[in-house]
């Protein structure tokens, strides 16, 4: 299986996951979270120092506030400081990140953009500035918070959570350090069969009746 054909995949995958009635939700609790942030003599989309660094050139298909979201969660969740594994830095995992993104329509990359600017955001709820501005151990943090979160928190988490890592072991240069020599499906030259729907939810549930 090619790189491609593994961020469409997962792409698709994250569409299922999220549906947009959930990015709906984070909508509606992001507009919330606005107006008790104003309420409380403070704004919730505070500005940030990277507010004013772009983001690189072949990065159009990312915001400037996505740019330093993932980057940021690339340095808070890849530590590999003192290890074998391959430095983040050296590993194009926001660049791998634009990519799968690229891949979902255009409504849910919308709400999906909904959903990370509430994460960066939240963080002043915590910490007093936004995630893009935590240092490494305060980010991780954060991610820990969240995960143990409501519906909304918990999702947000893992699907940035799922993209970082993913954009990361994806490279070849980071699969050396773990001895893993790629995929099975090209060493065995096996067909790529596309993506298998997903279950009839109505089917599973007559069944488990049975």
């Amino acid at each position: 299986m090619t790189q491609q054909q593994t961020a469409r995949r997962l792409s698709a995958a994250l569409q299922q996951g999220v549906t947009r009635r959930r990015f709906l939700k984070w909508t509606l609790v992001g507009g919330a979270g606005v107006a008790a942030a104003a309420a409380g003599g403070f704004a919730l989309l505070r500005l940030s120092p990277l507010d004013d660094q772009p983001e690189p050139d072949w990065a159009d298909g990312l915001s400037r506030q996505e740019y330093h979201l993932f980057d940021r969660a690339r340095v808070a969740l890849l530590p590999t400081v003192g290890t074998d594994l391959t430095p983040s830095s050296q590993v194009p995992v926001v660049h791998n990140v634009q990519h799968i993104l690229g891949f979902m329509g255009a409504a849910t990359r919308k709400d999906v953009a909904t959903g990370l600017s509430l994460f960066d955001n939240g963080a002043v709820f915590f910490h007093g500035k936004r995630f893009v501005d935590l240092d490494e151990a305060t980010a991780r943090d954060y991610f820990d918070a969240w995960g143990r979160g409501n519906v909304i928190q918990r999702t947000l988490a893992t699907v940035i959570k799922q993209l970082t890592y993913t954009s990361y072991w994806r490279d070849e240069s980071t699969w050396a350090a773990v001895e893993f020599d790629g995929p099975v499906s090209e060493q065995w030259g096996l067909a790529y069969l596309g993506n298998a729907p997903l279950p009839d939810e109505t089917s599973l549930n007559q069944e488990s009746t049975v």
